[in-house]
């Protein structure tokens, strides 16, 4: 656990190591501090997407300012990062009704970071509809799929 005063970005660092009551004094005391990016060219909302803490991105969403598509250096939004954690369906679900858009592409991304990507929200649609996809939404995945596969053969032959 950092210390606070000597913390550049202590709502970063309380967002990292999910202190929930720690990171809500933060905001409230100064809620430009999740307009800040950190040494690694994030927000905080990008770590307490990586952590998968609910709490934290629920009191991030919350927010007048919140932009559910915000960008960290490396062009990973909240979603794409949430989307690699295990077990993230809840904060996915929450990032998804906030209006995340699941069709941005991050700077570094891959035909392996699509599948993965697509296959957790496969999974989360499924839940959703109690296991019942509708053909639209198999469309989409399809063509989302074969557009990273033209992608990744433009990139790498």
């Amino acid at each position: 656990m950092a210390d606070t005063e000597s913390d550049r970005f202590p709502l970063h660092t309380a967002a990292r190591e999910g202190r929930v009551a720690a990171f809500e004094g933060l905001l409230k005391t100064d809620p430009k501090l999740s307009k800040r990016k950190d040494d690694d060219g994030r927000y905080a909302i990008h770590w307490a997407a990586s952590s998968n803490n609910h709490e934290i991105v629920l009191l991030l969403a919350n927010q007048a300012s919140f932009d559910p598509d915000i960008q960290d250096d490396s062009g990973w939004t909240p979603l794409m990062i949430s989307a690699s954690v295990p077990n993230s369906e809840p904060v996915l679900n929450l990032l998804l009704s906030r209006g995340a858009d699941v069709n941005i592409k991050s700077k570094s991304y891959s035909k392996s970071h699509t599948i993965y990507f697509i296959s957790h929200l496969t999974i989360l649609i499924c839940v959703d509809n109690n296991g019942q996809v509708s053909q639209r939404v198999i469309l989409i995945l399809l063509q989302e799929m074969m557009m990273s596969q033209i992608a990744y053969m433009k990139l790498h032959g």
